[in-house]
C-alpha cells in the first residue's frame, strides 16, 4: 500500500468514486473545508498517485473535472490494495489528521490508549503530535468534552500526570470501543495498533479460538459483527481488569443477570480464559453477560410471553408511523420480524446503556432520510413505552429495516397510470406537454400515445386513466379529459399532481415561501441557524412556540444533517393546517454535527399533510443530493433558482 501524507487526496477520491459526476474545484472546496486553490493542488496530487493505474483526473472546460477511468481492471486493482472492505471504501492511512472531526478523534484516542497504559498525556505532547500550537489545541477541548459528554465521562487534568478521563468504568470501555477500533480493524483486529502493541498475535487467536469453541457449544447464533464486537470488548476487558479497573452492578442487576442463560456461557469463557492464559477476570462475570445478552437474537425458542411484547412494541411503532408520515407498513410481515429481532438485542443494549457502533450510519442518513425518520419515531416510542433513551446509532440500524420495508412499499405501490397526449394544436407542442410531463411525474405516469385530435374516441378515453389536450374535445364528456395550456403551467402541473396523488396530495413547490427564503445567512453554529428561521417563522405565524420548541427537541434526537453540505431539520408538531419549508443558504459552511453544512431545509409539515413527508424527501434527495444540484444554490443563492431546480422533474 501507498503511504498517502494528504488525507484531501483520499477525500478527493472517495467525491469522485460516490458522486460520479463531474465536480468543480468549488463544491470539492466546500465539501473538504479548504479553498479551490488547494484542490487544484490536491488535484495534481491525486493524479500524481493515480499514474499507471488505470485512471486519472482531467480537467473538463467550463465544467470542472471528471475521473477517467481507461483501465478498469486495473484500477480496482489499484482500490483494492489502497481501500479496504474489497476496496469499497478509501483505508485511513497513518497519517497526520488535518480535519477538525479527525483531530477530536485523533485526540480522544490518544487519551483513552495512554489510559489503558496507565498513564496520562500532557497538551504539549498532543499539540506535538498533530503539528500545532497549544492555543490551537486548547481550541478542540470543548468539542473533545462534549464528544466524552455521550458516555457521561469527563476530562481530568493534572500538571504532572497529563490529561486523563474519568467515568463509569462500562462506559469507558464502550468509549474505547468506539474510538479505538475502525471497521477495518473489526474485520481483522491484528491490524489495531493497540493490539499489536498490547497482545501477541498467539494471544488475540486464542482469546478468538475461546470464544468460539464457547458459542459453538452452546449453539449461539451470532452476526460477524456481534461476534467481533464482542470480541473486541473482551480484549479491552482483559486489559482493564489488569489495572484493576472493574465493572459494577446493583444487587438487583446482577440477580437478574445471574438468572439469563447466558451468565453460564461468560462464566466458562472466563474459566478457560484463566485456564489457557493464566488472566483472571472472574469478577468482570456480569459483564460479560450483559454483552452476550445484547449481543442475541430473538429466535424461535423465545418465551412466547416476550414475542408478545416485542410485537406490541412493533405494532406501536409503525401506528405512530402512519399517524406521523402517512405511510401503512402494517402489513409487511418482513419488516415486523425483522424489527422484532432487532429489538430483542437494541433494547437490553439500551436497558445497559451500551453504545454499538454503526459505520454506514452517514450513508443511510444521506441516502434514506425518510427511513431514518421513521427510526426517530420509532425512538419516540421507545422513550414513552419502555422508558429507554436511543443513541443514532441504533436509530441508524432501525432505519436499515425501514430503508428495506420503503424499497418493497414502492415495489408493491399501484402500477403507473396511462395517458394519450391529444394533438389539438401541433404536434411540436403536444411534444413539449408530454416532455415536461415525464418529467414532472416519472415512472408514476405512462404517456401511451400521442394522437391526432380526431383519433380521440370513447374507446380510447376508457382504455387510459387521462387524455391532456391543449383544446377542447367536442362530443365526449369524461372527467378523464383534463385541458392544459400548450406551455403547461405550474398551475396546470400541480391540479395534475393533485389528481395523480389523489385528494390528499398537494403541489409540493407551494411549500417553499420567498419569505422564508434566506440567501447568504450569517450563522455560526447549527443552534443559531435553527434560531434564526424559527424565529422568523414564529413572528410570520408559519408556527407556534410549541412547533418551534420541536425543532430543537428533534435536533437534539439526532442530528439532522445529511451530508453533501446539507441538513434538513424540521419540527415534530405542527398543529396548523398549512405545510411550508424555509430554505438558508449559508454565507460559509459550518460544523453541523459532524459534518459540514451550508443549506438548510427546515420542514414544518402538519399531521394533516402526512403523506407529503415522503415525495418531499424524495425530491429534496433527487435534486439536491443525487444531482449535486446543491452547488448550484450555492453559487447562486436565489429564491428562483431554488425554484428552477424543484420543477426540473
Amino acid at each position: 500500500m501507498l503511504e498517502i501524507q494528504n488525507k484531501r487526496v483520499l477525500k478527493i477520491l472517495e467525491l469522485f468514486d460516490t458522486e460520479k459526476k463531474v465536480l468543480d474545484s468549488a463544491s470539492m472546496a466546500a465539501l473538504i473545508g479548504v479553498s479551490s486553490r488547494t484542490i487544484r493542488n490536491d488535484i495534481k496530487e491525486c493524479n500524481a498517485l493515480l499514474k499507471g493505474q488505470g485512471a486519472e483526473i482531467r480537467p473538463e472546460p467550463g465544467v470542472g473535472y471528471m475521473m477517467k477511468i481507461h483501465d478498469e481492471d486495473r484500477y480496482a486493482a489499484f482500490r483494492k490494495v489502497q481501500g479496504g472492505e474489497g476496496g469499497k471504501v478509501w483505508l485511513k492511512n497513518p497519517i497526520i489528521p488535518s480535519d477538525h472531526n479527525d483531530r477530536i478523534s485523533f485526540i480522544i484516542a490518544e487519551i483513552l490508549l495512554n489510559s489503558l497504559h496507565q498513564r496520562g498525556v500532557t497538551e504539549s505532547e498532543l499539540a506535538d503530535e498533530l503539528f500545532i500550537s497549544l492555543s490551537t489545541l486548547k481550541k478542540y477541548m470543548k468539542d473533545i468534552k462534549k464528544s466524552l459528554r455521550r458516555f457521561s465521562m469527563e476530562i481530568t487534568t493534572d500538571r504532572i500526570k497529563g490529561i486523563g478521563i474519568k467515568g463509569d468504568e462500562a462506559q469507558i470501555r464502550y468509549c474505547m470501543s468506539e474510538y479505538i477500533f475502525n471497521s477495518n480493524e473489526l474485520v481483522d483486529l491484528t491490524q489495531n495498533g493497540f493490539y499489536r502493541h498490547v497482545f501477541s498475535l498467539e494471544e488475540i487467536n486464542k482469546v478468538q479460538q475461546i470464544m468460539l469453541e464457547v458459542i459453538q457449544k452452546y449453539n449461539i447464533p451470532l452476526t460477524d459483527i456481534a461476534f467481533k464486537n464482542l470480541l473486541v470488548h473482551l480484549m479491552i476487558t482483559l486489559k482493564r481488569a489488569d489495572s484493576k479497573n472493574t465493572t459494577e452492578y446493583s444487587r438487583e442487576e446482577m440477580t437478574n443477570l445471574e438468572e439469563s442463560a447466558y451468565f453460564a456461557v461468560a462464566q466458562e469463557v472466563i474459566a478457560v480464559i484463566l485456564n489457557r492464559l493464566h488472566i483472571n477476570i472472574t469478577n468482570e462475570v456480569y459483564y460479560l453477560t450483559q454483552h452476550f445478552i445484547s449481543s442475541k437474537k430473538l429466535d424461535h425458542e423465545e418465551d412466547t410471553q416476550v414475542k408478545r411484547e416485542y410485537r406490541i412494541l412493533v405494532d406501536s411503532i409503525l401506528t405512530k408511523i402512519q399517524a406521523d408520515i402517512g405511510i401503512d407498513l402494517s402489513e409487511d410481515e418482513e419488516l415486523i420480524s425483522g424489527l422484532m429481532i432487532h429489538l430483542g438485542a437494541a433494547v437490553n443494549r439500551l436497558k445497559f446503556n451500551m453504545n454499538i457502533r454503526n459505520e454506514i450510519l452517514a450513508p443511510i442518513k444521506k441516502n434514506y432520510p425518510l427511513a431514518f425518520e421513521m427510526a426517530v419515531i420509532a425512538s419516540e416510542v421507545l422513550a414513552k413505552q419502555e422508558k429507554l433513551q436511543t443513541n443514532e446509532n441504533e436509530m441508524g440500524f432501525l432505519a436499515i429495516h425501514f430503508g428495506a420495508a420503503m424499497e418493497r412499499y414502492k415495489g408493491n405501490a399501484k402500477a403507473a397510470m396511462t395517458a394519450i397526449i391529444a394533438c389539438g394544436t401541433g404536434l411540436s407542442t403536444a411534444m413539449f406537454v408530454k416532455s415536461k410531463l415525464q418529467r414532472k411525474f416519472g415512472r408514476q405516469l405512462q404517456i401511451v400515445k400521442v394522437s391526432p385530435l380526431y383519433e380521440i374516441t370513447e374507446e380510447s378515453v376508457n382504455n387510459v386513466d387521462f387524455i391532456f389536450t391543449t383544446v377542447p374535445i367536442r362530443g365526449i364528456q369524461s372527467e378523464k379529459i383534463i385541458q392544459v395550456e400548450p406551455i403547461l403551467t405550474k398551475e396546470d402541473l400541480g391540479r395534475i399532481e393533485t389528481i395523480i396523488m389523489g385528494k390528499g396530495a398537494e403541489y409540493h413547490e407551494h411549500f417553499f415561501r420567498k419569505d422564508l427564503f434566506f440567501p447568504k445567512l450569517k450563522a455560526n453554529t447549527r443552534m443559531d441557524v435553527l434560531e434564526k428561521l424559527t424565529d422568523v417563522m414564529l413572528k410570520k405565524g408559519y408556527i407556534d412556540q410549541i412547533g418551534k420548541k420541536s425543532v430543537f427537541v428533534r435536533e437534539k434526537m439526532a442530528s439532522t444533517e445529511l451530508g453533501s453540505l446539507i441538513a434538513i431539520p424540521h419540527a415534530l408538531e405542527n398543529h396548523g393546517e398549512e405545510a411550508v419549508i424555509a430554505v438558508a443558504v449559508l454565507e460559509k459552511p459550518i460544523h453541523w454535527d459532524k459534518e459540514k453544512v451550508q443549506v438548510v431545509f427546515l420542514l414544518s409539515i402538519p399531521k394533516s399533510k402526512c403523506r407529503a413527508w415522503e415525495p418531499v424527501f424524495e425530491r429534496l434527495y433527487r435534486h439536491f443530493i443525487s444531482d449535486f444540484g446543491i452547488h448550484t444554490l450555492i453559487k447562486n443563492p436565489k429564491f428562483e433558482v431554488l425554484m428552477e431546480k424543484l420543477e426540473q422533474y
